[in-house]
């Protein structure tokens, strides 16, 4: 289940605390519609991830210093051309466990983050949003 679920043509919105951001990639979710197993772990990374005024999931994201907080995490896998999410994953007690290259502009409200890792576990695509 560790397998990239990255496409060329794709990108990812990450759904945190009602706001959203993107990354690049998106690596070790494994395939929707297989629903997980009940109490299965994820390691995720996100990688390439902007952050632009979202300053709850930013908080969030940013936890992975310090005391991180688990929450539900939506992710969308977005392909170009299409205006509908290609594929959704729901996670539960996601909680942010590292990141890398963490940058702030404060003149556009912007943070970048190079790589994001996260520990959650997987359940059903339809979880509310």
């Amino acid at each position: 289940m560790s397998e990239s679920v990255a496409n060329a043509s794709s990108s990812y919105y990450v759904t945190v605390r009602g706001e959203r951001f993107t990354c690049g990639t998106v690596v070790g979710l494994g395939p929707q519609g297989d629903l997980g197993l009940p109490g299965q772990e994820l390691a995720v990374t996100l990688d390439d991830c902007v952050l632009t005024d979202v300053p709850g999931a930013e908080e969030w994201a940013l936890s992975a210093q310090g005391e991180a907080e688990r929450c539900h995490v939506k992710i969308e896998e977005m392909r170009s051309g299409s205006a509908a999410p290609y594929t959704t994953w729901y996670l539960s007690d996601a909680r942010p466990d590292g990141i890398t290259d963490p940058s702030t502009t404060a003149a556009n409200h912007e943070t970048r983050i190079a790589r994001l890792t996260l520990h959650a576990a997987k359940i059903s695509p339809d979880m509310p949003g």
